[in-house]
């Protein structure tokens, strides 16, 4: 009997169960250990096809540094092929100009033709820094701590480097950066009538200092080994170093060194105003994840180092999380799992009570398997675990269901018209192979247009269509070659619910039967019968749908509204404000945003009140919100 049904992939595969149950296998056991191993990140990580020229222009009008700096740097690298776009943006004291490269270019190639025509540009003004020219990279970011306190600015900020330096210290985390904190400077007062005592003037005593703190190559030493690279170090780090710099050095040996005429002093840029919560000075301490490291590794390492930190801070200094992407792509993650589990759950339970119990399980076993074994190859198309990619999972787990069910169905009825299940399992494979195949590969088609999106936009949603096609041609597989293979052979032991499941169970099953014998098939025959009348029902109601949706009664938003986690509010000042009147802004935006905190009693729902100044005339003022769950109200 065996031979009715003829050869071929499906009737090998339903004959040979050893072969299909060592397939399955190897996608489950291969999909949980890549799940393991594979790499782990927030967000796709790619290279951005964008150079970026940055200059300094102390002192200068926006209007300078257009016609002084960018223009020149727009004329100099216009000629370069391979470029797609430039943007040009002015501030006051600085430039920058973006350069978009052509997709698929030679990004190094280009990179260095920017940078050597930017060094060949002899119009530059004479008081600009020196140009920098860089290769844009996203930055992987994870966590975001802020260390806040009644306390020196300066003192924060030590203790954020000593937290900076035990992250670092970390095997799990190799990236932490500081933000919203000055800069380092070494102030150098000089009295006018110091210079006028021995004869100086602040641009020769500046130039002395900058040929003294500079680092010179000094040429090479060739031995029998190696080449050594020979280098003086001059370059001063602290105030102590600048003081013993020699300004002046007689002909009897006499030396005054810079200490000796000026106040050396180590301190911060003039700042102005400086990052605050609740009206505190704050500092931020960015965490990031490089090349393979999991950002849940990386954000459980943090939290423990932190709950050791927060014992040495001294009294009035508090931290708080600011950010925490890794809890973003944990929830992503539970969300997959628990609705690939609901899923699953659901499919065993209605086609249990329709069906039978055993149909129902390697259908559900079927969807794991093409779940799991997903992951599996997805290394191998050099796609991570990310946001982008477990969505692409939450997208195909409605999809990927149908095949199954269709597949199995279709076995189970020619099952109870054959005795022999072997033949029934090829027959019923076979008669769905064409339909099922060209439904999948209708889903598939869909999807590979989004595969060949240009630019940064195609490669960050890239994930998604890789991860749908690879778990809808696996479902096809399994649904051909594996599921026959599990339905035409029956188990030596039965399973068998009690008395009072398996009553249920049967009560379910005839009265579906019921249902499509009698009401369906007489409303199926009656469409056909009718089939005009059919027709215009279908064109009408896509109609109404389509009117529906289109009108007012449905809105049309390009992305959907989420809860926010805090009220921003922005302040423009006018180009050309000092620091001390951003200063003077901003303590009074904090306060009054500080007053409406207490008269509505705000604490209820937020956390506090957060204050930036952005560039050089941007005051950003946030009310930080508790979790959704831990408030009563949005941010709206």
């Amino acid at each position: 009997m065996s031979g009715e049904s003829g050869g071929g992939a499906i009737a090998w595969m339903a004959r040979n169960p050893i072969a299909a149950n060592l397939l399955m296998v190897i996608l489950l056991a291969g999909g949980l250990w890549t799940t393991v191993t594979i790499q782990k990140e927030v967000f796709p990580q790619f290279q951005l096809d964008v150079v970026e020229v940055r200059v300094a222009y102390p002192g200068a009008a926006p209007t300078e540094v257009e016609q002084g700096v960018l223009r020149p740097v727009e004329e100099a690298v216009r000629g370069i092929e391979g470029i797609r776009e430039l943007t040009s943006t002015a501030w006051e004291g600085r430039g920058r100009v973006t350069i978009e490269l052509v997709s698929g270019a030679d990004r190094m190639k280009l990179f260095q033709e920017i940078d050597q025509a930017i060094s060949r540009i002899r119009t530059f003004p004479e008081d600009i820094e020196e140009p920098e020219v860089q290769l844009q990279a996203r930055q992987q970011q994870v966590m975001e701590i802020g260390l806040f306190g009644d306390v020196d600015i300066w003192e924060l900020r030590k203790l954020a480097e000593r937290l900076r330096d035990v992250l670092i210290g970390n095997e799990y985390i190799t990236q932490v950066e500081l933000g919203n904190v000055p800069e380092y400077r070494t102030h150098i007062e000089i009295a006018r009538e110091d210079l006028r005592k021995y004869g100086l003037t602040l641009g020769e005593i500046a130039e002395i200092i900058n040929v003294s703190s500079e680092d010179i190559p000094a040429g090479t030493v060739e031995t029998s080994a190696q080449e050594i690279l020979l280098r003086v170090k001059e370059r001063r780090q602290s105030a102590e170093e600048f003081e013993q710099i020699e300004i002046i050095s007689g002909p009897d040996g006499a030396v005054v060194r810079l200490g000796d005429i000026a106040t050396v002093r180590d301190g911060f840029e003039e700042a102005g105003f400086h990052s605050q919560f609740n009206q505190q000075p704050a500092v931020e301490i960015n965490i990031y994840h490089v090349g393979t490291q999991s950002p849940l590794e990386i954000a459980r390492e943090v939290e423990g180092i932190m709950a050791d930190f927060e014992t040495t801070l001294p009294e009035g200094v508090n931290w708080r999380i600011d950010g925490n992407n890794a809890a973003d792509f944990r929830d992503r993650v539970t969300l997959v799992a628990e609705n690939g589990l609901l899923a699953f759950v659901i499919v065993l339970i209605i086609l249990t009570l329709l069906l039978n119990f055993r149909l129902a399980f390697w259908i559900m076993m079927g969807m794991a398997t093409s779940f799991i074994g997903g992951v599996l190859f997805m290394p191998m198309v050099d796609v991570s675990l990310n946001m982008i990619s477990l969505f692409g999972f939450l997208m195909v787990l409605g999809i990927v269901v149908d095949d199954a069910i269709v597949v199995g169905e279709n076995i189970h009825a020619h099952q109870e018209n054959n005795q022999d299940f072997v033949e029934a399992a090829i027959a019923g494979a076979r008669e769905m192979a064409m339909p099922v195949t060209f439904a999948i590969v209708s889903n598939i088609i869909a999807f590979v247009p989004l595969l060949f999106i240009p630019g940064e936009t195609g490669k960050f949603w890239g994930p998604l269509p890789v991860v749908v096609i690879l778990v809808l041609a696996l479902s096809l597989f399994e649904a051909l070659f594996i599921l026959p293979a599990h339905l035409g052979h029956r188990s030596r032991r039965r399973f068998r619910f009690g008395t009072g499941l398996n009553n249920i169970q049967q009560l379910f099953a005839r009265g579906f039967q019921t249902f499509v014998t009698n009401r369906y098939s007489r409303f199926l025959d009656w469409c056909l019968q009718f089939r005009y009348i059919t027709l215009c029902a279908a064109v009408a109601l896509v109609v109404m749908v389509g009117s529906y949706a289109t009108s007012a009664h449905m809105g049309i938003i390009m992305m959907p509204e989420v809860a926010a986690d805090e009220i921003e509010a922005g302040v423009r000042l006018p180009v050309g404000t000092t620091l001390e009147q951003i200063s003077r802004v901003a303590e009074d935006v904090t306060a009054a945003t500080a007053r409406m905190f207490e008269e509505y009693n705000l604490d209820e729902v937020a956390e506090g009140i957060k204050t930036n100044v952005r560039g050089s005339s941007f005051i950003d003022v946030e009310i930080v919100m508790r979790p959704p769950n831990e408030r009563d109200m949005t941010a709206r």
